[in-house]
């Protein structure tokens, strides 16, 4: 597992398209309130389930958290559940949510290895086809054979292997599901993300905490979870730049390929600030991490402003 911090300075102290702004960072952190930082990714959820059922969805949602946007005039997908209209992650949250209440055995492995393609469209049925599709379908696949053939078809004895430490977690899903390994190259260097293999490992401490239990053992050794949507904050907070070129082709709602330069370094400064932005707020609060500054910029992410500029398009799942 590659470390995400070091590997992702490399780039920062090389970026040649974006960079941080202290100044962006200190404006952010004075208007900060601890309140803020107490965001739980398993208090998303729209029903109640038990411990067992909610480590079971969290896998299950992780696995195909990626990827909501639509292009330039093109329809974004939404699902209609209940009479209401709902996009991006929380709408995917929903469509799993219902599928498990409507079918009890949906998260059982059996079923995920061999799900169709017909049940999937059904679950993600909306008004256009959900991206990449048959991408989320592999994941999901991949999930329920490796759980079922390397963990005796139980989730939570992947976790009960890591011994409750985030690290050790994060370390064997990274190892045991190629789907959750985000990594990109950068000057001939393997760079680590790993957004969806660390928000999982957030969202079951959080699910720990909820059922009475202590938290992971070195949760806080986890960085920011690096997406499209906290980058576009970042630069409207002016915590974040774009040298002109890049601005335009994100402004231009301009595919962005996964892999590309201007892409790693959006991802790797995303990294970097959320980082600086910890520390900071560290030494004003006690104890912060990046995970639940990640959690706080994301909740504030999914409130529109009439100042908002476009986030990045690559079509990836890794975020």
């Amino acid at each position: 597992m590659i470390n995400v911090l070091e590997s992702t300075r490399v780039v920062v102290e090389n970026s040649q398209y974006v960079k941080i702004s202290t100044i962006g960072i200190e404006r952010l952190c004075e208007s900060t309130n601890p309140k803020e930082l107490n965001v739980s990714e398993s208090g998303w959820t729209h029903d109640e389930w038990n411990y067992k059922e909610m480590i079971e969805l969290l896998f299950v949602f992780d696995s195909v958290n990626f990827c909501f946007w639509a292009g330039k005039d093109q329809t974004k997908w939404a699902v209609n559940i209940k009479g209401q209209s709902i996009d991006g992650s929380m709408a995917l949250l929903r469509c799993i949510e219902e599928e498990i209440k409507r079918n009890s055995e949906f998260t059982n492995t059996n079923n995920l290895s061999s799900l169709s393609q017909e049940d999937w469209s059904r679950i993600t049925n909306g008004n256009v086809e959900i991206p990449l599709f048959h991408e989320r379908l592999e994941c999901l696949r991949e999930l329920g054979k490796v759980v079922k053939e390397n963990f005796g078809g139980s989730y939570m004895r992947v976790i009960e292997e890591a011994n409750g430490n985030a690290m050790k977690l994060l370390r064997l899903i990274i190892d045991s599901f190629s789907k959750f390994r985000d990594t990109s190259m950068f000057q001939e260097q393997e760079v680590g993300f790993y957004k969806r293999a660390q928000l999982l490992v957030k969202g079951i401490s959080d699910a720990m905490i909820a059922n009475g239990q202590s938290p992971l053992e070195d949760i806080d050794k986890l960085s920011a979870f690096a997406d499209y949507k906290i980058p576009q904050l970042l630069r409207r907070l002016g915590v974040i730049e774009y040298v002109p070129e890049l601005a335009k082709k994100v402004d231009g709602y301009e595919l962005i390929e996964a892999g590309s330069l201007g892409e790693v370094e959006i991802r790797a400064n995303t990294v970097w600030a959320i980082e600086e932005i910890r520390s900071n707020l560290s030494r004003k609060f006690g104890n912060v991490t990046a995970a639940q500054v990640d959690s706080m910029l994301w909740k504030k992410s999914q409130v529109k402003t009439s100042d908002e500029k476009p986030y990045h398009r690559t079509l990836t799942i890794g975020y």
